[in-house]
């Protein structure tokens, strides 16, 4: 399935209220380098922001209390470094995605963020 493809199934499932997450929640630029969600089988929507990164699908309760998987935030990367962001990774939401999606594990827990200041 090409790029485009990907990105009007997504919106279309997004328009049929079958993802979790507020309206802030975006398609990712690269969509189709993100895997398709184990459970529900939809490409994750994400939405980042200055203080966290987050993604959704359609697992969960409502838009409120759904599954995600996290990423350190940039201006957390910014405190941490005296201004610099020039250690942020931008891929670090689709390789934390992926990697849970490809073996359960997840590298980055949003509890652990916040106890570390990173959320």
């Amino acid at each position: 399935m090409n790029r485009e493809s990907i990105i009007r199934k997504v919106k279309l499932n997004m328009s049929l209220g079958k993802y979790k997450a507020i309206s802030s929640y975006k398609v990712p630029d690269d969509v189709e380098e993100w895997d398709v969600c184990n459970t529900c089988g939809l490409r994750p929507i994400v939405w980042e922001f200055n203080n966290g990164r987050s993604t959704a699908c359609g697992c969960g309760k409502n838009e409120y209390n759904h599954f995600s998987i996290y990423a350190e935030s940039i201006m957390s990367v910014v405190k941490r470094n005296n201004g610099s962001a020039m250690e942020y990774n931008s891929n670090d939401l689709k390789t934390n995605w992926n990697v849970y999606q490809r073996t359960g594990i997840t590298i980055c827990d949003r509890n652990r963020l916040i106890e570390d200041g990173k959320w």
